[in-house]
């Protein structure tokens, strides 16, 4: 089996068994035109260099560019974008310019997971590429930690999230990098977020004390909304009907910030609850003229008294500014 590079060149291969069966003898490097196919099939057009001859395409227009279907089954959502590059396999030598295949988009690096043109850096680390790969990051301290390891099992996002599983543990992020506020030995634009990044963290086999092992749920943001579909108090758009896309739109996730109920400490209702009992049955009105009764259930202090001088600094302290409901 050969691989094609951009310049139209073999770098690589030989033919094998699998070549005299398939009759797969090519896979070039492409670079991606459109996206856009009006069918819904999911096939993108894609250039590769050189003449028609040698399986190129080298005079044909962009509409007239064969179709590339991915390889890729479509449980795997992944389109590259235009301008990035693709791997194209050739499915008959004799017919170069009929369907192909393709499996992309190329990514030469972590830090260019957003876009990462043909032309530009994708092909840095093939030692036929005209480019060199940037700065490792992962000897960057101040990005330590962005990108998962090697030995963990990951779906990285386009631009600032990812799904990780590690060894008795899986973490769903967004905002995991920041701008870079630094100058010196970090070179790129980002660096790790410790400040407002959101995750899901679910662990298994932890050390629970007075308990058995168990598994531990962690949810961590800013904000933090658990809204429901039916019955709520009040009510919210959480499918965004206008588009179906967004599912809970900025204008909403506005209102939700600002009108669903606020969750309360429930160590400070308790104590609230507390000392309003206490002085609920302490406080005897005696009658006849006779001043009130207004003992602890200890007898040592005025259980009215205690409550009045807490309930304000309670009231203000019992309700979450970041947790909400419905």
């Amino acid at each position: 089996m050969k691989i094609i590079n951009a310049h139209n060149r073999t770098v690589t291969g030989k033919d094998s068994n699998l070549d005299k069966v398939t009759k797969q003898n090519y896979i070039r490097i492409g670079q991606v035109i459109s996206i856009d196919d009006p069918s819904g099939v999911g096939r993108i057009k894609v250039r590769i260099q050189g003449d028609k001859v040698n399986g190129g395409d080298d005079g044909v227009n962009n509409n007239d560019l064969p179709w590339c279907h991915a390889l890729l089954p479509k449980h795997l959502q992944i389109t590259p974008k235009v301008n990035e590059a693709v791997f194209v396999f050739i499915l008959n030598d004799k017919s170069k310019n009929i369907d192909r295949l393709y499996m992309g988009p190329i990514i030469s690096q972590e830090q260019n997971l957003s876009q990462d043109p043909l032309y530009f850096s994708a092909l840095a680390g093939f030692s036929f590429s005209t480019t060199q790969p940037q700065q490792n990051v992962k000897n960057i301290p101040q990005i330590r930690g962005v990108f998962p390891n090697k030995q963990d099992i990951t779906i990285q996002g386009r631009n600032n999230t990812d799904i990780i599983q590690k060894n008795n543990e899986i973490v769903i992020r967004a905002g995991k990098f920041q701008p870079n506020t630094q100058v010196g030995n970090n070179p790129f634009s980002f660096e790790f977020n410790s400040k407002t990044q959101a995750y899901i963290q679910l662990k298994n086999n932890i050390t629970i004390p007075n308990e058995e092992n168990g598994t531990v749920a962690n949810i961590v943001a800013n904000k933090i909304n658990l809204i429901t579909h039916k019955n709520g108090s009040p009510r919210f758009d959480v499918l965004n009907q206008t588009d179906n896309v967004d599912l809970i739109s900025d204008e909403e996730m506005n209102n939700i910030l600002t009108t669903a109920h606020q969750v309360p400490f429930g160590d400070v209702l308790l104590e609230y609850l507390k000392l309003l009992k206490e002085a609920l049955f302490a406080h005897v009105h005696n009658g006849s003229g006779n001043p009130p009764t207004d003992l602890t259930i200890s007898g040592n202090k005025q259980s009215l008294a205690i409550f009045k001088s807490k309930a304000d600094e309670l009231e203000r302290n019992m309700l979450s500014k970041n947790i909400r409901i419905n």
